[in-house]
């Protein structure tokens, strides 16, 4: 692949890996049955962490250092275009459904909320400092999103995206991912070498 790799997505239908390339400024197609790198695909600049749409069509890559995001047609594996976010874009989830992907903006303690359908980016969303994680529920209501220098997770409410109360959990917390009930998320505090669970019924960490 290229250079620096730092993220990576594989389509729902399991056929494709997309490997973002940091250092590159590129993306790297490789075809699972073979395990075969494709020709790199040029995206902007610090490619980070990447999300493929539910319906396999779209591959959205942040781009760190260009605050965009770089859209790929995965039946073309050619960049189709890039949105403007808000500074240093690290992350994107895209919600259950399809309709909106979320792009956590770790230098502007933000989320852009992006219309799939329309790839119309939203009003920034306020959260903690240093955002840098996210996941959504599997029923597609809430984007939990890290806050790794507010040690802190803030909940969004995907459908008016507005943020809750902060939750408080360790030591930089950096990785999140929710159990596929949908009662648990589970938060890596890198400060700390532990893990927050947090309920989600009640947005309380357990001990």
């Amino acid at each position: 692949v290229g250079t620096n790799p730092a993220g990576i997505a594989i389509t729902p239908d399991g056929k494709t890996a997309y490997v973002a390339n940091f250092s590159s400024g590129t993306v790297t197609p490789i075809t699972v049955a073979t395990n075969k790198p494709g020709e790199e695909i040029k995206v902007g600049i610090k490619p980070f962490l990447i999300a493929i749409t539910p319906d396999g069509k779209t591959v959205y890559v942040a781009n760190y250092g260009s605050k965009t995001v770089t859209l790929i047609d995965t039946a073309t594996n050619a960049p189709v275009g890039a949105i403007t976010v808000g500074n240093e874009p690290v992350a994107v989830a895209i919600t259950p459904d399809g309709k909106t992907a979320y792009v956590v903006n770790l230098g502007a303690n933000t989320v852009t909320p992006i219309t799939v359908a329309t790839n119309k980016p939203g009003e920034e969303i306020k959260v903690g400092s240093a955002p840098i994680g996210i996941a959504i529920t599997p029923d597609g209501k809430t984007a939990y999103v890290a806050n790794s220098g507010a040690e802190t997770v803030t909940p969004i409410t995907v459908a008016t995206n507005k943020p809750g109360e902060e939750i408080k959990v360790g030591s930089a917390p950096i990785g999140i991912a929710i159990s596929p009930d949908g009662a648990s998320a589970y938060v890596a505090d890198a400060g700390f070498n532990t893990v927050t669970p947090i309920t989600l019924a009640t947005n309380i960490p357990r001990a």
